[in-house]
């Protein structure tokens, strides 16, 4: 069995890895999609977590920013300094496949962006993802 510590994109800070570590997590899930970041830096755990508000989970991010190889070594490595294993990704952006789940009209270009990243998440040696 191994331990892990789930991560979204705005906790990839060396204080969370060191915590994690010394809660005694050898691996890391990383969710790439930031739904409760609002970005305003104030630590206010409300900018953290869903509210209930009118923004309910957040918000999607770009669709048409696929992931790629440098952005995934680079978080790998910094995972990799604090002692954690990047063991997975947790999902797909919603923007990046929304179309695919709905049969939208850009479900064939959202198909190839997701095998596009598939690609890169082997690429970097990131064996799963949920």
């Amino acid at each position: 069995m191994k331990l892990g510590f789930g991560f979204y994109r705005h906790m990839l800070t060396p204080e969370n890895f060191a915590f994690a570590r010394q809660a005694g997590a050898t691996h890391a899930v990383v969710h790439l999609v930031d739904y409760f970041h609002q970005g305003d830096g104030s630590g206010n755990a409300r900018n953290d977590q869903p509210t209930g508000d009118l923004d309910g989970w957040g918000q999607a991010g770009d669709p048409d920013r696929l992931w790629n190889l440098n952005e995934l070594l680079v978080i790998k490595s910094r995972l990799n300094e604090a002692g954690l294993v990047w063991e997975a990704i947790e999902n797909f952006d919603p923007a990046h496949w929304f179309d695919v789940l709905l049969d939208g009209p850009r479900k064939a270009r959202q198909l190839e962006g997701l095998k596009q990243m598939i690609r890169v998440v082997g690429e970097a040696g990131i064996p799963v993802i949920g």
